[in-house]
């Protein structure tokens, strides 16, 4: 295959059906529009609220992260053209993409921090602000833009060629990604302190002043929905991240020795398994305190036999193939077999397993505030505004419960669309 015609994905390699845009069809141009309005729509309340927000230097922030991805893009764009005049081979391309995203991060880290060290602008900036990581909110969300700036590029035509599981899976990103990237500069652009009291009356509707009205303490609800996704994204990351990093070891290691130390382990994931995922969580997470790595690692042990189990079975097929069978003849080590052979393989199930555990660890984070084992009450949170507006809620304040909900449904649900549609993506035998 000649390399101009090869795209690349992480776990795969695709050559495009269509070259051109006019031989689009029509259900490519639909998608392709509705995405650019949603992606578009989204843009524009982040710039309006940057307008409004309490901060002085909201639309700089939003300014800057979007310079960070026009960067990206331009330099995306320079990458496809190199690699079609085969001026650099497709490895060297994306090591090129990776400097330029670095440097550019270097690059709104140092002016976070120059700007915030500035003693007339630190002066002017909210008392609640001035602890505020400026660096982070700019390189972390510019990182976060350019990367949903590349999935729409880049990744789109791969996705879409993948008929409706590609669609799916780009949804379920690009829902993701706005939320990280809202989260990212939320203090940055909210118009209202999420922590301070009395900002407005006691529980009222949503109106001009405050869109979807006011907790009954008198806090602006949009400021903390728009705020409050940081904790339980963290939270959800962290506990992810423990999972993956011991129930893929663990699984690999365990089933391809056998034996009695397979069963054990096996017994061991079997018995966490048997317990309910949110009543073992509440229980460790009693235990071990409120904060964000306590609940992270009570929702970890919740979820690392899914790993275990996935990870279990694929390794005890691919063992057995003819491939591995041969360079077990050929005197291969068994690390070689380990990580040459069997990872590579199994890896692409691990990874959906992990998108669609994401959707768990937000519900479960959800839950365990909700009965109160989560951070203190004054830290923004989706679930402890769950908690206070379930209290209000029969009394018809709809809106202290409703707005808070549906981030964590919208959340659960762009995990949930990724991981499903990743799994097809890169399962295609499903299809069949």
């Amino acid at each position: 295959m000649a390399q101009k015609n090869l795209i690349s994905g992480v776990f795969l390699h695709l050559k495009p059906g269509k070259e051109t845009f006019q031989e689009r069809n029509r259900k490519w141009w639909f998608a392709f529009i509705i995405i650019l309005i949603a992606t578009a729509i989204l843009l524009a309340g982040l710039v309006f609220l940057a307008s409004i927000s309490r901060s002085s230097i909201g639309l700089q922030v939003v300014g800057f992260t979007f310079v960070f991805a026009l960067i990206i893009l331009i330099a995306s764009a320079t990458r496809r053209e190199m690699i079609q005049t085969q001026r650099l081979t497709i490895k060297r391309s994306n090591i090129f993409l990776i400097l330029v995203f670095i440097v550019l991060a270097a690059i709104m880290a140092a002016v976070g921090i120059i700007t915030v060290s500035e003693p007339v602008l630190n002066a002017s900036l909210p008392e609640a602000l001035r602890g505020t990581n400026l660096a982070v909110s700019l390189a972390v969300g510019g990182g976060v833009l350019s990367l949903i700036i590349l999935l729409l590029y880049e990744g789109y035509p791969i996705l879409s060629e993948r008929g409706s599981p590609g669609y799916i899976a780009l949804s379920g990103l690009l829902i993701v990604f706005a939320i990280v990237y809202m989260t990212a500069i939320s203090w940055w652009i909210i118009p209202y302190d999420p922590t301070r009291l009395d900002v407005g009356p006691y529980g009222a509707a949503p109106s001009i002043q405050f869109p979807l009205g006011t907790t009954t303490l008198g806090q602006d609800l949009m400021s903390r929905v728009i705020a409050g996704g940081g904790i339980m994204l963290q939270v959800a990351l962290l506990s992810v991240v423990v999972c993956f990093s011991i129930g893929v070891p663990v699984g690999l290691a365990a089933s391809y020795r056998g034996g009695l130390a397979d069963r054990l382990v096996s017994l061991v994931m079997d018995s966490i398994f048997a317990f309910p995922g949110l009543v073992l969580a509440i229980a460790i997470a009693a235990m071990l305190g409120p904060g964000v790595v306590n609940m992270a690692l009570a929702i970890a042990v919740v979820y690392i036999p899914s790993y275990f189990r996935v990870v279990r079975s694929q390794v005890l097929t691919v063992k057995e193939l003819p491939y591995v069978e041969a360079a077990i003849v050929m005197g291969a080590r068994n690390r070689d077999i380990i990580f040459r052979y069997i990872l590579p393989n199994i890896l692409p199930s691990a990874v959906v397993v992990m998108s669609i555990n994401f959707a768990d660890a937000v519900l479960t984070a959800a839950g365990l505030t909700f009965v109160g084992l989560g951070l203190p009450v004054d830290v923004p949170d989706w679930g402890w505004d769950l908690t206070f507006g379930s209290q209000v809620y029969v009394a018809g304040k709809w809106w202290s419960i409703t707005f808070p909900g549906l981030m964590i449904v919208i959340l659960a649900l762009g995990f949930t669309l990724a991981g499903e549609g990743l799994n097809e993506v890169l399962t295609p035998k499903l299809k069949e």
